[in-house]
């Protein structure tokens, strides 16, 4: 069956269920995969996390006492290198949607459930279909061939192109702008679909093109920017998928009003607080993400970096809205985590002991017409050793250059800062500054 009809089947058939139903489904699907991980040889790490908790995966009624993992158990795990499964693997490199590199296996089946059918099934919920003209924008990381992996763009655009064949145009961020305008233009796209920022960069630069539908991923929209996009395409829509790279996509806000609409179909999502216990209808938590295909790497009880408001449930699908990064910067549309940023002022001070703290500054730069990465150094003496040293903090996370390629960012600068007058006051300074709104009102 095409990717479209099955999609749109099972869109329907989520609709009719109640959430008991959909959650004892959950169950089901999930103990199941629990079983495959812990009952696989190839890479023992998971089923001796079990073990080290007690867990029979066997028993139903012990759900709730599996462990809750992160990306950085993942990565000790080394599924990367031993996946759970036989066979070949995709390799997905989470730089693409937050900067802490993580490289998970997948299988080719699990990819295209997870990031293929369910950015079809966005476009579906957003109203449009196979019928319309969609221009996708794939966003990869520059350096991508020397082992950063796949990246979730990657693999939904590819899944659009081969599913829509003449309805599709698919192009990379990083390729001149004006060639891909051009292209757009003869291609009269109904929707487009990029990060938040590169969507701004279409809407300065293009001409004649009427859209009518905007999906952004991977970074949230602020209110400004929805706003210049709302002025400059008048009759699109916007729609927000919630990609990642390591857990799949999890469901879209298509009506404009924040709300996400979980992909019941390919996972089990919870929110959960500090102590691990579900949330109540209008509280917020972390968002735990079981992927039922995920054969080659346990995504199972997997925080996701995420934190969200739990809002109940309607036609199905578990509700979330106001999401955010827990403990990460944003900078465009990556995501930089703070544990990262805390390393860079020790770093600096070896080699210059003057300096007291770096900063991650998120400005808006007037004469660039957008967004701009600053590294501030408080202290130090303010070298040309010492600003190269403090601008090639940056080159850890490639998802940077490669929005600055292609023009989402204005280039990083370095600027230096006196230290503040008293010692207590060194501890207040934040890692991590957003002042755009201040740059746009100076």
């Amino acid at each position: 069956m095409d990717a479209w009809a099955r999609v749109q089947q099972e869109i329907a058939a989520v609709a009719g269920k109640t959430p008991q139903q959909i959650q004892q489904s959950w169950l089901r699907r999930a103990r199941a995969l629990l079983c495959h991980q812990a009952g696989q040889s190839r890479n023992p790490a998971y089923r001796e996390l079990l073990a080290e908790n007690s867990v029979d995966p066997a028993d139903p009624s012990q759900w709730s006492q599996v462990p809750v993992i992160d990306k950085h158990w993942l990565a000790r795990a080394g599924y990367d290198r031993e996946p759970a499964c036989p066979g070949p693997v995709l390799i997905m490199g989470t730089s693409g949607s937050t900067a802490a590199q993580v490289l998970v296996p997948v299988t080719a089946q699990s990819a295209h459930r997870g990031l293929g059918d369910n950015f079809l099934r966005a476009l579906l919920m957003s109203g449009v279909g196979p019928g319309q003209r969609h221009w996708g924008i794939e966003h990869r990381p520059d350096g991508q061939a020397q082992g950063q992996g796949e990246t979730g763009s990657s693999i939904s655009m590819t899944w659009l192109a081969q599913h829509c064949g003449d309805n599709a145009l698919v192009t990379v961020a990083t390729d001149p702008l004006a060639d891909q305008l051009r292209r757009a233009a003869a291609f009269a796209p109904d929707t487009i679909s990029g990060s938040p920022g590169f969507l701004q960069q279409v809407a300065r630069e293009a001409d004649g093109l009427r859209p009518r539908l905007l999906m952004y991923g991977g970074a949230a929209l602020a209110d400004s920017d929805a706003g210049r996009l709302r002025a400059r395409f008048p009759e699109a829509r916007l729609a927000a998928f919630y990609p990642t790279t390591d857990a799949g996509a999890l469901g879209v806000a298509a009506d404009s009003d924040g709300i996400y609409r979980t992909f019941s179909e390919t996972h089990f999502i919870e929110v959960l607080d500090a102590d691990g216990q579900h949330v109540p209808a209008g509280s917020r938590g972390d968002v735990v993400v079981t992927q039922f295909g995920a054969r080659a790497a346990p995504i199972i009880r997997y925080r996701v970096g995420d934190r969200a408001t739990y809002r109940g449930w309607a036609a199905g699908r578990l509700l979330l809205s106001g999401i955010e990064r827990a403990a990460e910067a944003a900078i465009g549309s990556t995501l930089v985590p703070y544990r990262d940023l805390q390393t860079w002022a020790p770093r600096l001070a070896v080699h210059d002991p003057a300096v007291v703290a770096v900063q991650l500054v998120r400005v808006y730069s007037g004469g660039e017409q957008r967004e701009q990465p600053v590294v501030r150094v408080i202290g130090g003496a303010g070298s040309a050793e010492l600003a190269a040293r403090a601008l090639a903090l940056l080159d850890e996370f490639p998802q940077v250059a490669a929005e600055v390629a292609s023009g989402e960012l204005a280039p990083p600068r370095v600027e230096f800062r006196d230290p503040p007058a008293t010692l207590a006051g060194h501890w207040k300074i934040p890692y991590y500054v957003d002042e755009r709104a201040r740059c746009r009102n100076d």
